[in-house]
């Protein structure tokens, strides 16, 4: 890889000039808090840049094909608000409350917008107990530009180009536990980095591509006080190709639950130099798939994989669950099965589904600046899951058993219920 990438850093800084929002970005931040039907949303002065804006700022053509010079901010302006909640039982920490969000996505102008996204701080247990663990955090905080039809730039607080699971979240995944293969990935919180992301599509999202510049791991990060003060900018670049259905906008699912047929390829690259002193940089990279159908039966199957690649030049980062070495690499594959036949508990129609995971981190060389080196070796975890869906990713129940190894550590075993609503 080349050191400095300055190629790929003189595309992603001039991005920080300004950020987009895509051509279907109302249908796009509707579709991150519901399935098929409506949001709860307040539409400010009654209308998403519609005839009313037509007629009375932007002319008898319309803003919605185009305003010209005409920047009518009043008439175009629209406010999407919603939430979620994940909340969990498992024999480990008892009860639990893994995420709590809160969802505002809104536009000033058909070219401009925002996002603006909270979650409790110790989200899914990331910072343990502390005093201030239950307190709400920014996690998006991103202003957006559209700069031309399918190339959009967004600057703030946001996901980095990166791999598939981490542009799902938690509420978008097939599984229940977040998958620690891709915790390798720098980020100040929940996935998330401060910087900016020029990206785009190609037929509506048959194939996607992004860049990005960001601060990576010297200001915020969760290990911040094992890395020296830098201020080396990291570069980020995903690319996606969908030889099926498309999937548009910036984010994705990692199941559709039989909405789309899915074959996607996916690849991403972290590069940050000097990370950890001089000569010593952080690359990061993987590759993604996921294949989805829906058989005659109306049945739906649904398989995932991920390989990743973490390289600190031999500096110690830990990472959980056994907090052994970042350097190595790690994979995961799932495969899961939705089940046709409609059921009604409590008198809430939903369909079953079964899914199983295998994860592996294979942990390498690591010191920890002191002549001392790391425990390396691996961790592997298996899931087997159970599933009510009753309204996509925005209602459903789930029972996970897990049993996991540990670097230096016999087998460990946790049963969890857990429970996802969205409005």
């Amino acid at each position: 890889m080349v050191r400095r990438m300055s190629s790929f850093g003189t595309v992603a800084i001039l991005l920080g000039i300004s950020l987009s929002v895509e051509a279907q970005e109302i249908k796009l931040a509707q579709q991150r808090v519901q399935a098929d039907q409506a949001t709860f949303s307040s539409l400010l002065n009654g209308n998403i840049c519609g005839d009313a804006c037509g007629a009375e700022g932007c002319g008898a053509e319309g803003c919605q094909q185009g305003c010209g010079t005409c920047f009518n901010w009043g008439k175009c302006t629209w406010l999407s608000v919603g939430g979620g909640i994940r909340t969990s039982y498992s024999n480990k920490q008892d009860f639990n409350v893994d995420n709590a969000r809160l969802y505002f996505n809104g536009k000033g102008h058909e070219r401009i917008g925002f996002e603006l996204n909270t979650d409790i701080n110790n989200a899914q247990g990331w910072y343990g107990g502390n005093a201030q663990s239950g307190e709400m955090r920014i996690l998006d905080a991103i202003v957006k530009f559209q700069i031309s039809e399918g190339v959009h730039l967004w600057m703030g607080r946001l996901l980095p180009p990166s791999d598939r699971a981490n542009l799902s979240g938690p509420f978008f995944q097939n599984n229940w536990n977040f998958p620690y293969t891709q915790f390798g990935y720098p980020n100040i919180f929940q996935g998330r980095d401060d910087g900016a992301s020029l990206w785009g599509e190609v037929g509506g999202g048959a194939f996607k591509w992004a860049v990005g510049a960001f601060e990576g791991e010297s200001s915020g990060g969760p290990f911040n006080d094992l890395l020296p003060v830098e201020d080396n900018t990291m570069f980020t670049g995903r690319v996606v190709l969908n030889l099926l259905d498309p999937e548009p906008g910036y984010y994705n699912s990692s199941t559709y639950y039989g909405e789309k047929e899915i074959m996607a390829i996916g690849a991403a690259v972290m590069h940050r130099a000097d990370t950890h002193g001089p000569g010593q940089d952080y690359t990061g990279w993987n590759i993604d798939a996921l294949f989805e159908t829906k058989l005659d039966n109306g049945g739906v199957v649904t398989l995932e994989g991920a390989y990743y690649d973490q390289d600190d030049s031999g500096a110690f980062i830990p990472l959980p669950p056994s907090n052994g070495s970042r350097q190595g690499t790690s994979y995961f594959v799932l495969g899961s099965y939705l089940f046709a036949e409609e059921c009604c508990i409590f008198d809430i129609p939903g369909k079953f589904q079964v899914m199983t995971r295998y994860q592996d981190y294979d942990r390498t060389a690591g010191g920890d600046g002191e002549g001392n080196y790391a425990a390396v070796g691996t961790d592997d975890t298996t899931d087997l899951q159970l599933n009510y869906i009753m309204f996509g990713h925005n209602a459903r129940v789930s029972a996970i058993w897990s049993q996991h190894n540990g670097i230096g550590s016999g087998a460990s075993n946790t049963f969890t219920l857990g429970a996802q609503l969205q409005f």
